[in-house]
């Protein structure tokens, strides 16, 4: 990396959350003349990884992600990156950005994503592989159904999801109030914006150009709006292939990301990769499996989740019931960690 390379802090972040559509917004902000975000990753790790804090946020975070920024360039400088809200981020990025930076939050309804999720991170050794091996007996549908039940049923697994949010990323991804209200501590609510998968899927222009005005520019006439990116229909053709395949990504982040193995050896790299794409499809394979979530199943976690909803309804002040599903007024029970009254 060039010597004059400084380095510059977003002016903007999109912190989350998995599954709601984070990837499509990185390639259509990526496209925009006014928008410049971080050198050749989507998701910087710096705050998602423990370890990295030892190398120091100026020169690994500032250089490794945006060292290729001139700090005069007229530019909006962004993240978009969906781990922002797991275990200890918020904290660490309270401390090192100034209370004026923009949040973006993108969401969907609870249930589709914590769904959505178990199939995508199925494919990607996150769970467990007698879940995987579930899955491969009875489906997704019912696969589901039962892992639900195995962690939610189970009241010291329950208490730990927001504690451990990287081994239950099903549900904690899913707790958005629980994670949002984090941030609120340190950010003021006007410099956060919420966005609604289910709304940004039917007009993602409208929404986009909602979001360029939050951000401080303005249209791009050339943006790509026909993007569909990281819907993840794929499954591991075995629970050992999905641990295998994860492995193997952890590798590929290590060399890529951290290493930047292809900046000084490039024919490594490249020797890699050619690898790592041949056991990507070795170990994954199409996934044919299109059954929808069980109407019982999805009752479960519609009051599971209940608390969630309420506290986002406040913050955003409106009711979700036509884009999620409506919700009692008044809680039979309050969730450990989730007043919703809080944000009223």
């Amino acid at each position: 990396m060039d010597s004059k390379e400084s380095g510059r802090n977003p002016e903007f972040l999109c912190m989350g959350f998995q599954k709601c559509g984070t990837t499509t917004l990185f390639e259509i902000l990526r496209q925009h003349k006014d928008v410049v975000l971080c050198r050749d990753v989507k998701e910087p790790m710096y705050y998602r990884v423990e370890g990295l804090w030892f190398f120091g946020r100026k020169w690994f975070y500032k250089k490794r992600y945006y060292g290729h920024i001139a700090m005069d360039d007229p530019r909006r400088c962004g993240e978009v990156n969906a781990g922002l809200t797991f275990t200890g981020c918020a904290k660490k990025i309270c401390h090192d950005f100034p209370s004026d930076t923009k949040l973006i939050f993108m969401m969907r309804n609870p249930v589709d994503r914590a769904y959505s999720s178990y199939k995508y991170f199925l494919a990607r050794g996150f769970l467990a592989k007698g879940t995987v091996e579930m899955d491969q007996t009875y489906g997704h549908a019912e696969a589901f159904d039962r892992y639900v039940h195995s962690v939610l049923d189970d009241k010291g697994q329950e208490k730990q999801i927001m504690k451990q949010r990287l081994k239950y990323l099903v549900f904690s991804q899913s707790c958005y109030y629980s994670c949002i209200r984090e941030y609120l501590e340190h950010f003021p609510k006007e410099n956060i914006r919420f966005v609604f998968f289910e709304e940004f899927v039917r007009d993602e222009k409208a929404v986009c150009q909602d979001l360029f005005d939050f951000i401080g520019i303005g249209e791009d006439e050339h943006l790509d709006y026909s993007i569909r990116a990281n819907e993840g229909n794929e499954r591991a053709i075995s629970g050992q292939a999905a641990k295998k395949y994860q492995i193997l990504k952890g590798f590929n982040y290590g060399f890529y990301e951290f290493v930047m193995l292809p900046y000084w050896f490039s024919g490594a790299y490249e020797a890699f990769k050619k690898f790592y794409n041949r056991k990507r499809d070795e170990y994954l394979i199409p996934d044919t499996d299109k059954s929808a979530i069980l109407p019982k199943t999805r009752k479960y976690l519609e009051a599971y989740f209940a608390d969630e909803v309420r506290g986002i309804e406040k913050l955003a002040g409106r009711s979700l019931a036509d884009i999620w599903y409506p919700v009692q007024e008044h809680p039979a029970k309050e969730k450990a960690g989730c007043r919703p009254e809080d944000a009223a």
